[in-house]
């Protein structure tokens, strides 16, 4: 529990790198001895612009916008690191659907989460999420510090 409660904070020490003015997401991915392995946040691929009429215009944003966890596996892929068996700290949201895919498909066994007033629309998404995290045993928790 103390270690979940220093990743968790490390998470949202990550989400505050995020430039999205509505909504800052963290993630950091551990591995087994307890060594950071990636980190992540809400915000648009390298090379694409910050600017603040992209993050103001949600459709917009919403098709540009890379989600935390994503993040975090594609900055591990972006140095060869492995995420298989290793431990997903997500601050803000609950993983989403489409996230969820891409920590079973890497291997990552534990998501801890932590987060307040996710918004009603976002149950359906988070359903979907643990469907499959049940059906590929990835174990998940949410912690409240």
């Amino acid at each position: 529990m103390k270690w979940d409660k220093r990743y968790i904070k490390l998470a949202k020490e990550v989400s505050t790198w995020s430039k999205d003015p509505s909504k800052q997401i963290g993630a950091v991915v551990i591995g087994s001895k307890g060594q950071v392995l990636a980190q992540g946040y809400n915000g648009f691929p390298r090379g694409v612009n910050d600017n603040p009429e992209n993050y103001d215009n949600r459709e917009v944003k919403y098709k540009m916008v890379v989600h935390a966890e994503m993040n975090c596996i594609f900055n591990a892929s972006f140095t060869g690191t492995s995420l298989d068996g290793a431990t997903l700290y997500v601050y803000g949201l609950p993983v989403c659907s489409s996230c969820a895919k891409g920590v079973i498909q890497v291997g990552i066994k534990n998501v801890v989460m932590l987060y307040k007033d996710t918004p009603t629309n976002w149950d359906e998404e988070w359903s979907w999420s643990k469907r499959m995290f049940d059906e590929a045993g990835v174990n998940y928790k949410t912690v409240d510090f």
